[in-house]
């Protein structure tokens, strides 16, 4: 029969400390993780709002200024141009691939692209693609027709969700 040593006794109980410390940091870790997805994905769904708005105002001071036959031209325009600020983390043209956190304009396809920082709560729903993007264009651009003035919107290109 073993004895109980205060010294085994101590150790024990130092043992159980650290484990609930150990416990009680996975929890704290994880929920602040949620937190800041919530909060990445807040702040992208308020960026593309703002540019929405921006598009918005552009659109119908185009139209008071008796310059709508200059509306379709805003299709595939960069909707960053219409914010008061830059979004934190706007890198102008895409140079290269993008750093999570980046928002650029890709001169090529027109979108303007973010690259999420945490990606646990987002599915992307095509294989292979890692960025978020959306482009300026009209509501008929889908299927291909012309674009009626005050018709135009900032849409996805990127199938995602967050859960």
């Amino acid at each position: 029969m073993s004895e109980v040593t205060p010294l085994t006794r101590s150790l024990f109980q130092v043992s159980v400390v650290i484990a609930v410390i150990a416990l009680l940091a996975t929890v704290l870790l994880n929920s602040l993780n949620y937190v800041q997805e919530k909060a990445e994905r807040t702040m992208v769904e308020t960026t593309v709002l703002n540019m929405e708005k921006g598009l918005e105002i552009e659109v119908r001071t185009r139209e008071i200024r008796g310059q709508t036959a200059s509306i379709p031209d805003l299709v595939g325009a960069n909707p960053v141009s219409w914010l008061a600020s830059p979004p934190e983390g706007y890198a102008g043209i895409c140079k290269r691939a993008g750093v999570p956190g980046e928002w650029c304009f890709d001169e090529a396809t027109r979108e303007i692209v973010y690259r999420p920082r945490l990606e646990a709560s987002l599915e992307l729903r095509e294989a292979g693609k890692r960025d978020l993007r959306w482009r300026v264009g009209s509501t008929q651009d889908k299927e291909g027709g012309s674009t009626p003035v005050g018709r135009i919107r900032v849409f996805s290109t990127t199938s995602f969700v967050w859960h």
